[in-house]
């Protein structure tokens, strides 16, 4: 589609039960699909980058690549008021917490928020890559899904997650199960309950502040090992981002119920003018998408 976003970054001065279905109180479910609400929130920040992958690259840089994708198909789709997420500054739980304000503040109706996954440093290898020390381990692979039973759509959460889930393994993709604390111990990272053994779901509890501090559904996708060499270089190419985003934009759409076409939406079409609510410190700036 030929439509061209605009992304205003707008400056916030801080320091920084099962259901195979989507639970009928979504709030999305009772609105018009443009109207929709929907958070994609970028993993990390700028100084506080995350993992760092196999050949050296930061995870924020693919968290930001992959939810910039997200972000262009859900709008593509019809879902003309979802937002991005955006910090600067230290990964504290303050600035979790802010980003979890943001969304509240905007009243959205679902969170989704974009990482890479990893494993402790003392556990990686070293090899050579382009003359450097690069550091790897390929023992996992695949994406997880995060939910949190401390937030108060915690059903809704489970219910998009699963249909989350769903349309990602239909993309061919699979999960892993190297953080179930019944298979496997900490030594690698963090171990959780497996909530949905068919699907990669985990619950973080009270470890991921944005998962139980937005009022909304809210998920964490990982979206797969940048530790693993040859899952590195899959998760870098623009293929699988597309993959990625039309999974999560169908998703959404089977969630909250709306049509693939936009009927009875009203969704637009050509030029979108879309939001990137970036919490900076000291600077606003309008970015071409």
């Amino acid at each position: 589609m030929a439509s061209r976003l605009a992304v205003a970054f707008a400056a916030a001065t801080i320091g920084m039960s099962c259901i195979a279905t989507a639970d009928a109180s979504a709030t999305c479910k009772f609105k018009a699909k443009k109207d929709i609400i929907v958070i994609v929130d970028v993993g990390h920040s700028d100084k506080d980058s995350g993992q760092i992958s196999a050949r050296g690259v930061k995870e924020y840089d693919l968290n930001l690549k992959l939810a910039r994708r997200v972000l262009e198909e859900l709008v593509n789709t019809g879902f003309g008021s979802a937002q991005m997420i955006v910090t600067s500054g230290p990964n504290t739980h303050e600035s979790r917490l802010q980003r979890s304000k943001r969304a509240n503040d905007l009243g959205a109706d679902l969170f989704i928020s974009v990482h890479h996954d990893g494993v402790k440093n003392e556990t990686l290898m070293p090899w050579q890559y382009d003359g450097k020390t690069h550091w790897f381990l390929d023992k996992f692979e695949g994406f997880s899904l995060w939910v949190s039973q401390k937030n108060n759509k915690y059903e809704e959460s489970l219910g998009f997650a699963k249909t989350l889930a769903d349309q990602l393994v239909a993309s061919g993709l699979k999960f892993t199960t190297h953080h179930d604390e019944l298979t496997n111990t900490a030594k690698y990272g963090r171990i959780a309950p497996l909530v949905d053994r068919e699907r990669g779901i985990y619950d973080a509890s009270d470890h991921i502040a944005v998962l139980y501090e937005s009022h909304m559904p809210a998920v964490l996708l990982e979206a797969g090992m940048i530790v693993n060499r040859a899952e590195e270089q899959v998760l870098s190419s623009a293929t699988r981002r597309a993959t990625v985003a039309k999974a999560v934009a169908t998703a959404v759409e089977r969630f909250c119920a709306v049509s693939g076409d936009g009927t009875g939406s009203g969704a637009p079409h050509g030029r979108h003018e879309h939001r990137v609510f970036a919490m900076l410190q000291k600077r606003s700036s309008l970015l071409p998408y």
